[in-house]
């Protein structure tokens, strides 16, 4: 059990800190997020239940940010991603999710892509990702993606803008 009664506390601290901290960076006259980092997406999945045959169409909006201070290794890009998803189920299917992404360029055009995070809603839990991406230009991805849950599992295909 975590101790409540420090919550208050720490909630204090990382409260001052990112203030000290982004008075620092606001010092140096930079923004403390770029734009042109941002991108934006929506799609459309087909999930499937693991413990039934139950399956059905759904959609997402998401964003995404590069993050080009953090280098993996040569050709290897990352990102992290934010979205809403409805699971097209007959109930009220749907949660918010958030992954940390790698991807890199195979061929020309021709890309892959990995993820891992966590999505909170109808299916809690961790998330689980890989896939293909066609980059239509230089602002344009599309993505093929298999996406696996603690209950629901989908294939997807993405379109990805960056602003």
């Amino acid at each position: 059990m975590l101790y409540p009664h420090k919550f208050p506390n720490a909630l204090i601290l990382v409260l001052i800190l990112a203030a000290v901290l982004t008075q620092a960076h606001a010092q140096e006259n930079k923004p403390l997020l770029e734009r042109d980092q941002f991108s934006i997406g929506v799609g459309i999945s087909n999930n499937e239940v693991s413990s039934s045959n139950k399956s059905d169409t759904g959609f997402q909006f998401f964003g995404a940010y590069e993050l080009n201070q953090i280098n993996l290794m040569e050709g290897v890009s990352s990102s992290v991603e934010f979205g809403f998803m409805d699971f097209g189920f007959d109930k009220d299917d749907t949660g918010i999710w958030a992954s940390y992404v790698v991807d890199g360029t195979i061929s020309g055009g021709l890309g892959w892509l990995a993820q891992a995070g966590f999505d909170i809603g109808d299916d809690s839990g961790l998330l689980f990702g890989a896939g293909l991406k066609f980059m239509l230009n230089d602002k344009s991805d599309l993505r093929f993606e298999y996406v696996t849950r603690d209950e629901v599992d989908s294939l997807q295909i993405n379109f990805l803008y960056g602003l």
